[in-house]
């Protein structure tokens, strides 16, 4: 018997308790090393997963700007998370020990490590449990799994972005997710954490970068102040998440890319080699996908998230062979012969790509679907 299979098996046919929910995140954190930051201000934005939001890129250093710590453990994303995107930057060190991450922190607000090594190993391994007999998308087992990285790192002020969607491990509508969130809530508090739940609507693309490499050139046309209107709404949702959870405060674009920069710098790279390899994703988008009807446009995110995550190679490490950048928001009337998005990948992988993502479009002659559901706030 795998060691995890009698909780998980409990979780999905029964379900677990908040004590419960609680113990669990406390044996995964408890299985590697963990930071005591004694009171210390701290605060992270966390989420629970799904393709095109960039908020645990994005956020971390928001919230240095207003004064917080953000001591971050994180997990690579499908297909892009805050901490495989950092990754890709030459020289960028995701595996820290204790006593380094605690000297980062100290040095510069904010260190962002990879889970699974020095960090909640056993949450790393149900992780991959998880994923192997299709209990990821159990929201009893995900709260643990997201506690316990605030355990590790001495989080107390918590914010969790809910991505709603049907591929969502909160639930595959708002009702579900709400429900789901507010047991996080209440786990939270019994682990003595400030929490906060940010539901946000999923089923479309949050901006149109989508890919590691993609994720890295939008962090820097945000920090130079040159992202277009399409990623300009979600850093201004990104900045509304970082109020929510660490207090009222105006987005301060300066302090912000003073802290990326400075993390940057601090876990090994370099700030020229960050925007070198930006600039490199930036010159390699010249293969444009152009509708062929009129029409409106529609994505569907899972096979997009599919196209990309098989695309994106397998080599050591955080690879990042493909990415895409959305020229057409959902919705939008295109034209014949119109970019629908731009992709970068390897010749010897273009067709099949092309091909996977054009079966993730669809061109309705009329609009369809409904306007994004706001942000909505639980901490209850």
């Amino acid at each position: 018997m795998h060691r995890f299979e009698k909780v998980v098996r409990t979780a999905v046919f029964d379900g677990l308790n908040l004590e419960q929910i609680a113990e669990l995140a406390l044996q995964l954190a408890a299985s590697g090393s963990q930071l005591n930051l004694g009171d210390a201000t701290t605060a992270d934005i966390a989420s629970t997963g799904g393709p095109t939001s960039l908020s645990t890129l994005l956020c971390p250093p928001m919230l240095v700007a207003t004064g917080w710590l953000v001591p971050k453990l994180g997990v690579p994303g499908r297909p892009a998370g805050g901490i495989d995107v950092l990754g890709t930057i030459p020289g960028y060190r995701t595996a820290l020990d204790a006593a380094a991450a605690g000297r980062l922190l100290a040095n510069c607000n904010y260190v962002h490590v990879d889970a699974g090594g020095t960090f909640a190993p056993a949450d790393a391994a149900l992780f991959r449990y998880r994923q192997q007999v299709g209990a990821q998308a159990v929201p009893d087992l995900a709260i643990a799994s997201l506690l316990s990285k605030k355990v590790a790192m001495g989080v107390k002020r918590v914010g969790l972005e809910v991505r709603v969607a049907s591929h969502g491990n909160f639930g595959s509508d708002f009702s579900e997710a709400r429900q789901a969130s507010r047991k996080f809530c209440e786990v939270a508090r019994i682990l003595r954490m400030e929490p906060v739940c940010l539901l946000t609507d999923a089923s479309r693309p949050f901006q149109p970068f989508v890919g590691r490499g993609e994720a890295l050139l939008a962090l820097k046309l945000v920090l130079d102040g040159d992202e277009n209107a399409w990623l300009a709404e979600h850093v201004e949702a990104c900045a509304s998440m970082v109020s929510a959870v660490g207090g009222p405060a105006e987005f301060d674009r300066r302090g912000m890319s003073k802290a990326a920069i400075r993390n940057i710098e601090a876990q090994g790279g370099t700030e020229h080699a960050f925007r070198k390899y930006a600039d490199e994703i930036a010159v390699c988008h010249n293969r444009p996908l152009v509708a062929d009807t009129t029409g409106h446009v529609r994505y569907d995110l899972d096979k997009i998230r599919t196209a990309v995550m098989q695309a994106q190679g397998t080599s050591p490490g955080y690879p990042d062979d493909a990415g895409l950048f959305l020229r057409a928001r959902p919705g939008d009337r295109v034209e014949p012969g119109e970019e629908l998005l731009s992709i970068r990948c390897p010749e010897a992988t273009r067709r099949t790509f092309e091909a996977a993502l054009r079966s993730a479009i669809t061109i309705d002659a009329t609009p369809t679907g409904s306007p994004p559901v706001a942000m909505e706030c639980v901490n209850v």
